[in-house]
């Protein structure tokens, strides 16, 4: 639980989505998918073993396309939906099943002696509209009987009712919203639904961030100029409602309360290029990692506008973060520099609250822990 030692493991393609697999709560597994022209293209399936302290390669699926976007099932581990586009056509969200999930072989062994990848079991596409398809999210606070999934195509937002049986999938569309703004002709780009509100669903269009509400058909909340030019990421605060953080191309990560959004909670410097990625701890809402085209990744604390904020620092750590000239409530608890290119995905394991794994597109996948300190901070 409390191990600190960094370990990567290179899946020798370009690379630019990465997520945890939701769906296994009992494995450090991770997947990976790769965005190559000239190669064949693949999803990996990664194993942080925390005795050993080393990653591994339990399997390797077949994908037809580049993978443009990762989106595991948050319910069952062998379901994820991916954005696959093969060169000169459109982008396509399919669901897939990936069998032999765990047999510990990376694909079935050809002459020779090397690997060849596992297929993968197409279960159901999202019909094509319009607009090829940018982004796939699900609804993880959608406790009916069957899943929710929203897609963005351009300026149009979709939601899907998706019931999984055996060997197929039935997809229906729900809902079609046009979010197009007049001032931003840009399309959307990441896509999160509220794990609070499962009628509410936020997005990032041009420099802002909007919230719809799928239920009134309108929209529920505004941030217009989050960021200079692009919002590229955001993720909700698991604990309190009607907050986010965004990162974008102005290099800052910045934090909303969706009701009072004209002014940030609280915006930092964190980095020196575009942010790609930022994620929220799923348990400890005072921990937020962010990834950059800088090639770095960061670890920040935010206690001043978390659910439990630190009350008290022993004189020891408020002495050494001061004299850092740190806010000893909100800081840059540490930059992480393993990687050479760009650092596009970062995502929490979902067996260790701890334990984070974060992706260049170089294909460097690396493992890392939030340190000791901080935690005995969070947990005492």
């Amino acid at each position: 639980m409390f191990s600190a030692g960094a370990c990567s493991f290179s899946v020798g393609s370009k690379v630019r989505c990465l997520e945890a697999l939701l769906g296994d709560k009992e494995n450090a597994r991770f997947l990976v998918g790769t965005t190559s022209l000239q190669q064949p293209n693949q999803i990996h399936v990664l194993d942080f073993d925390s005795a050993a302290n080393e990653v591994t390669r339990t399997q390797v699926y077949a994908h037809p396309s580049q993978v443009q976007e990762l989106a595991p099932s948050p319910f069952a581990k062998d379901l994820v939906v991916t954005c696959g586009k093969r060169v000169g056509e459109r982008a396509v969200a399919t669901l897939w099943r990936m069998d032999d999930l765990s047999n510990g072989g990376g694909g079935e062994e050809r002459a020779g002696g090397v690997e060849s990848p596992t297929p993968l079991v197409v279960l159901t596409e999202l019909p094509q509209q319009k607009l090829p398809v940018s982004s796939v999210a699900w609804n993880v606070g959608d406790e009916s009987a069957t899943a929710t999934l929203a897609s963005a195509h351009g300026t149009a937002l979709r939601t899907w009712s998706l019931l999984v049986g055996g060997s197929e999938a039935t997809v229906q569309d729900k809902l079609e919203l046009d979010v197009s703004l007049a001032s931003s002709p840009t399309a959307v780009g990441a896509l999160r639904w509220d794990p609070h509100h499962p009628n509410y669903v936020s997005y990032t269009l041009g420099g802002s961030v909007q919230t719809w509400d799928t239920r009134a058909k309108s929209v529920a909340f505004a941030v217009e100029d989050a960021h200079l030019q692009a919002a590229l990421d955001i993720d909700y605060n698991p604990n309190k409602p009607f907050c986010l953080a965004s990162g974008g191309d102005d290099g800052k990560l910045k934090f909303w309360d969706l009701r009072q959004a004209r002014q940030p909670l609280l915006a930092l410097a964190a980095h020196a290029h575009w942010v790609w990625s930022v994620r929220y701890n799923r348990f400890h809402d005072q921990l937020v990692l962010s990834a950059s085209s800088d090639s770095t990744l960061a670890l920040w604390r935010v206690s001043s506008i978390s659910s439990a904020p630190i009350v008290e620092l022993d004189e020891q750590d408020f002495m050494s973060e001061a004299a850092a000239g740190a806010d000893v409530v909100d800081t840059n608890v540490r930059r992480y520099a393993e990687h050479e290119d760009s650092v596009y995905a970062v995502a929490w394991g979902a067996s260790d609250s701890w334990l984070f794994g974060s992706v260049s597109f170089d294909g460097r996948f690396c493992v890392n822990h939030v340190p000791s300190t901080e935690k005995y901070k969070i947990l005492l």
